[in-house]
């Protein structure tokens, strides 16, 4: 599985009209395995193994290509 850890910082500012939120999303930790299930391609008379992840959708993906995110912390302040 690859596993994003995510930081997000929230600033609203007041009396801003256009665009009063400002988001950043700061990736604090990434881990990864290699493709348990790699699939067979043929490309220019040849056959390659590649990993699940890129070729299949996430519900058919192996546990080591699907992608979790999770949100380790939110901050919310004003400018």
């Amino acid at each position: 599985m690859t596993r994003y850890q995510v930081a997000v910082t929230e600033t609203y500012a007041d009396g801003v009209q256009d665009n009063p939120w400002s988001v950043v999303r700061d990736v604090t930790a990434a881990d990864s395995a290699p493709c348990h299930r790699p699939i067979a391609v043929k490309a220019n008379g040849h056959r390659r193994l590649i990993a699940c992840g890129r070729r299949l959708p996430s519900d058919q993906q192996c546990d080591a290509c699907r992608v979790t995110v999770e949100i380790v912390e939110v901050r919310r302040k004003r400018a």
